[in-house]
Parts: C-alpha cells; sequence; structure tokens
C-alpha cells in the first residue's frame, strides 16, 4: 500500500508577499512639475496629448457653432417660414374674429419666430368680451389663439348699466339689447365699487345665488330688480307689481325662506291680497313672515246725474 505523500504544491496564504517577490514600481519617464504648494502636476507627455484632443475637437465646436448660426439665420429670415394665417380656434358668441386679429395687430408677412405670442396674448385680451387668451405658433406660418369667452350673469346699475359675470365682476358696459333679458342688481354705487371692489363683487354673487334659488321652483314670479345691501342683504322686487321680498344675508336658511314665501303667496292669493312688501329676514324668528300690504285701489265714485 503506497504511503501518502506530502503535497508539495505551494499552499497559498494570506500574506500576499509569500505567493511571489515584491515588485519594484519604478515612476514614468519625463519630466515632473510641482505646483506651488509642491504636489505633482502633469507630465509633459500628459500635457502633449491634452493639446492634441483640444486641437481635434476644436473645429467640431466650430462646426456645430457655424451649423446653429445658419439654422437660426434660416428660421429667422426665410420666407418659409412668414407669418400668413391669424387664427381663432375657438367659437365665438359675443365678438368676431376679425374684431379680435386688428386687437392682435400682428403684421401678416412678419417672421414666425419674431412675433411676441405674450404680446399677442394681452392685446387680444383687452377685448372686454374675452376672459382669458393664449397664443401659439402652429409651423410653417400660422398663430393661433385660444380664447375663453366672458358670460354675462347680471346687469348693475351705477351710474350707467354694466355686464358682470358670475363672479360679480363688472367687465363691460351694457347696452338696451344686452340688458334686456338679465336680472338687473341695484344698491351700489360707482364709488362704492371703485374704493370696496371686492365687497361689491360679493354683493353681486349673494344677489345672483338669490335669482339662482328663486328660478328652481315653477310659479314663482318672475324677478325685475335685486337690490343689496351690506347691513339689509337682498331684496327681490318682482317684474310686474314690484312688490319687495326682502330675503336678509345669503346663507344655508335660504331654501327655507324661500318655501315660507310659497307659502305666503299663495295665502295671499287666496285671500285676494296683495302685499307690497314680504318680510323674510326674522333672524330671532325665523318661522315668523310679516306683510305689508298694499294699500286698496280706491274706486271713483260716479257722479249722479241730476234730473232737469
Amino acid at each position: 500500500m503506497p504511503r501518502n505523500r506530502p503535497d508539495r504544491r505551494p499552499r497559498r496564504r494570506l500574506w500576499p508577499f509569500a505567493a511571489r517577490r515584491n515588485r519594484r514600481v519604478r515612476p514614468a519617464t519625463g519630466e515632473v512639475r510641482l505646483d506651488q504648494n509642491g504636489k505633482t502636476g502633469k507630465t509633459a507627455r500628459e500635457a502633449a496629448g491634452s493639446s492634441r484632443r483640444l486641437w481635434i475637437v476644436l473645429p467640431f465646436l466650430l462646426a456645430l457653432a457655424g451649423a446653429g448660426f445658419g439654422a437660426h439665420r434660416f428660421v429667422t429670415r426665410s420666407s418659409h417660414f412668414a407669418l400668413r394665417t391669424l387664427r381663432i380656434s375657438t367659437p365665438l358668441k359675443h365678438v368676431t374674429a376679425a374684431s379680435l386679429a386688428a386687437r392682435a395687430g400682428v403684421a401678416l408677412g412678419a417672421n414666425l419666430f419674431a412675433v411676441d405670442l405674450a404680446e399677442i396674448a394681452r392685446d387680444v385680451q383687452q377685448e372686454p368680451w374675452i376672459f382669458s387668451a393664449h397664443a401659439r405658433r402652429e409651423l410653417p406660418s400660422t398663430v393661433v389663439v385660444d380664447v375663453v369667452e366672458r358670460e354675462a350673469a347680471c346687469v348693475v346699475a351705477l351710474n350707467a348699466l354694466y355686464l358682470a359675470d358670475a363672479q360679480g365682476v363688472l367687465f363691460k358696459r351694457a347696452n338696451p339689447d344686452e340688458a334686456a333679458t338679465l336680472p338687473v342688481i341695484t344698491g351700489v354705487d360707482r364709488d362704492q365699487y371703485l374704493s370696496e371692489p371686492e365687497r361689491v363683487r360679493s354683493m353681486v354673487r349673494d344677489a345672483l345665488t338669490v335669482s339662482g334659488a328663486w328660478k328652481q321652483r315653477a310659479g314663482r314670479p318672475a324677478l325685475g330688480e335685486l337690490h343689496v345691501d351690506h347691513l339689509l342683504g337682498v331684496t327681490a322686487y318682482t317684474a310686474t307689481g314690484a312688490v319687495g321680498v326682502r330675503l336678509g344675508r345669503v346663507d344655508e336658511t335660504l331654501a327655507a325662506r324661500l318655501e315660507r314665501f310659497d307659502a305666503v303667496w299663495s295665502a295671499l292669493a287666496d285671500a285676494g291680497e296683495k302685499a307690497r312688501l314680504i318680510y323674510l329676514d326674522n333672524r330671532a324668528r325665523p318661522d315668523r313672515v310679516t306683510v305689508k300690504l298694499a294699500q286698496p285701489a280706491v274706486k271713483p265714485v260716479e257722479a249722479k246725474k241730476s234730473e232737469t
């Protein structure tokens, strides 16, 4: 039986210098430069390599800059990008596309990339009926303007009649045709609107809330005027007979007050009475309604014919 011979292969040890000898690291040939702090700088060979790379990249950069300049010159001076059309993308109800194009004031033939889109939008938005405007380019020769029109919700009587939107913003003086079909809000004057515009807008919004809630039930008389007051709230007047309905401040109890009005209005009709003013703003006794009746009409007394 053969004897076990010891393995003569060298064993790897954790110490790395037992497997192979130390190597002497020789510094690279060439001049070594030191900076002011004594640190080693680039060698002459590295400096020469950097110089060669610079001369290779420099022509590429110059060619790229020239191409960019040529492209800029082409798009800013070529007749291919001359402005030929100004288009209003949104269907219009209150103004015409021609009037908005005239407000934009853009000269056809100008370079498409030279026109100021922000200025075009600002000029178009000067139209009172336009709520917002946004201009954009459409290659190769068109500027498109997207607009949002205002919608008139009521007429506010200052020293003249003005249209107001649902937010209570007065945006245009109303002509008779525009004011004929809209509720009229009174109770504010021009000086109050100029000094406290946000309060006036809030009052107008309250009046519009009353108008909308009033129309939710059929059978109520049509309204002709809504009077606002920062202390008394809203008083609605019927279009026929000018019966005043004082509703007070607008809050979550508005619907209940309108239901009490319906009951009182029906009772007056059954009794053959006509009201002059109906008070629904009693906050201490919300269930109590006060009615001021109209004066009965005096029938003329026919004079008896004298017998001759």
